[in-house]
């Protein structure tokens, strides 16, 4: 008898709940999502690479960053946008193989690397290694 009383049984309305939301200033706001997409992308750029060719390459707005191998041209391409807040036009990316190596008779081998060259759109620039 109870099942047919379930089947029977009409629904009551369900309640209607209101959210009460925050506001934040809009330099709030901004500073907040850019600092959180900046986070999400910590670990694709290493480091700038520091070499002669980097600097003189800096002065026609390509710049030179060590990233991990398993990164792609996209990846790097937001991170640079997300933690710089500058345009990119092309991303270039070389991969090094680590070579192998000997002492003695002990057989090693060096880490793999990758590098990206990044080039931004004319008019912006980084002050990643200005002087060098």
């Amino acid at each position: 008898m109870a099942i047919l009383e379930r089947l029977t049984k009409k629904k009551a309305p369900a309640k209607k709940t209101t959210k009460v939301v925050k506001e934040e200033s809009s330099t709030e706001a901004k500073a907040s999502v850019a600092s959180a997409r900046a986070a999400d992308f910590a670990g694709v750029l290493l480091k700038p690479h520091v070499s002669e060719k980097a600097a003189m390459k800096a002065d026609k707005g390509v710049y030179i960053f060590d990233v991990p191998v398993s990164v792609n041209k996209v990846e790097v391409r937001k991170a640079v946008e997300a933690i710089y807040g500058v345009k990119v036009l092309a991303v270039r990316t070389q991969r090094g193989i680590g070579k192998v190596v000997r002492r003695g008779r002990t057989a090693g081998r060096r880490n793999a690397w990758k590098k990206a060259l990044v080039e931004l759109k004319p008019g912006q620039t980084l002050s990643l290694i200005e002087g060098v």
